[in-house]
């Protein structure tokens, strides 16, 4: 739909409304103004905290930005809508909400809109490691400011791709112990892809056996139990029969190889 010949201001006092897809021209009754939908946020940021209903807050949000849209509304407040709607998809896990938020918010900073460049700098960075678009990310390194580069968050997602690229493994599994605001949320959606790549090079490098101990420390596993998950998730739990604390290299090696292949497609919302 185009936009600019539907630009209308709203009368809707409601604070809470459905999101519904636009068919026709919107009709002001049913869009909320300005001074309402800051009301409604502000509804909204409680409603989080108190009952962290995502289908609920995920659905206002969306009818939110919907209203902001038809009425043409890109300011900060704009921004901040995006901004929290981004991060409580990112805590849940949903990938196409946020990429949808991140994609709005890019545009809004470059018309120079003020919010948390970043923040979301850093994330993006981490979004496209995930999906492994390489040209995108190409693009992104060569946007990105020296005085982003200067930034905290920033910093760490580059370290976290130049890791990457360089297979440094014992380093990526630091920074994913040390990401900070929400970026942990972003690598969780590509932690166990990199954790079975590490796996079959440590198993490659280590023959015939490896304890679990050192692969639970160098892969991050919090316990022991989380990484039998693993292996057995992985079709990759081989202990050796003599002493349970070794992983047989070998046997899990062709195991792990097989189950890489199913992390190598990733669609455009970042799901496998």
């Amino acid at each position: 739909m185009d936009w600019d010949k539907h630009t209308i201001i709203g009368t809707c006092a409601k604070l809470e409304k459905q999101y519904l897809r636009l068919t026709s021209a919107p009709d002001p009754s049913t869009v909320r103004p300005l001074a309402i939908l800051k009301k409604t946020l502000d509804l909204l940021k409680n409603k989080w905290r108190t009952e962290q209903n995502y289908t609920y807050i995920c659905d206002q949000f969306k009818s939110m930005r919907q209203d902001l849209t038809v009425q043409r509304i890109r300011n900060e407040f704009t921004v901040q809508v995006y901004e929290i709607h981004a991060r409580i998809a990112l805590e849940k896990g949903d990938l196409g909400e946020y990429n949808q938020c991140q994609s709005q918010l890019k545009q809004l900073y470059v018309n120079g809109i003020s919010g948390n460049v970043m923040e979301f700098t850093a994330y993006r960075i981490l979004y496209l490691l995930h999906t492994q678009n390489w040209s995108d990310i190409n693009s992104t390194m060569a946007e990105v400011t020296p005085e982003q580069k200067r930034d905290e968050a920033v910093q760490h997602a580059l370290q976290v791709r130049s890791s990457m690229a360089t297979s440094n493994y014992h380093r990526f599994f630091r920074l994913y112990l040390s990401a900070p605001n929400m970026g942990g949320y972003l690598m969780d959606q590509f932690i166990e892809r990199e954790r079975v790549n590490a796996l079959i090079v440590l198993c490659k490098a280590c023959r015939p056996d490896i304890t679990l101990s050192f692969v639970q420390m160098e892969l991050a596993f919090e316990n022991l139990g989380q990484l039998s998950k693993f292996l057995v998730s992985q079709k990759a739990h081989y202990l050796k029969a003599e002493n349970s604390g070794l992983l047989d290299t070998k046997a899990a090696c062709q195991a792990l190889l097989e189950s890489a292949k199913v992390y190598k497609k990733i669609d455009i919302k970042g799901q496998m």
